[in-house]
């Protein structure tokens, strides 16, 4: 929450526009590196003793947050974003005429 506090500090002496946004089920669209496997929900019809392997993480899962974390870490590096040597959420994009920093909180 420190860092947070920070950008909005050095941002509000600086005039610098400010946005936020959210990522709409952004914990569905991390990629499993591992194995994990879950009893059909209801209403999938399974013969009885059948699993689920799945492919993508789901809400709930423990490994949800590293595995959309992980995602997300690697579309902004692609993007051209480097993480900061002070805090692993906060990266940072330099350029000529912008200087942008973007948090995960």
């Amino acid at each position: 929450m420190t860092i947070v506090r920070t950008l909005i500090a050095v941002a509000a002496t600086s005039s610098w526009t400010i946005s936020q946004m959210d990522v709409k089920n952004a914990f569905l669209h991390g990629d499993l590196h591992e194995e994990v496997y879950m009893q059909p929900p209801p209403g999938v019809d399974a013969p009885s003793g059948y699993v689920c392997r799945l492919h993508r993480a789901l809400y709930g899962l423990k490994q949800a947050p590293r595995a959309w974390f992980e995602r997300f870490v690697s579309v902004i590096q692609a993007a051209g974003f480097s993480p900061s040597d002070h805090d692993p959420a906060l990266f940072i994009h330099l350029s000529t005429w912008t200087y942008f920093a973007s948090s995960i909180c």
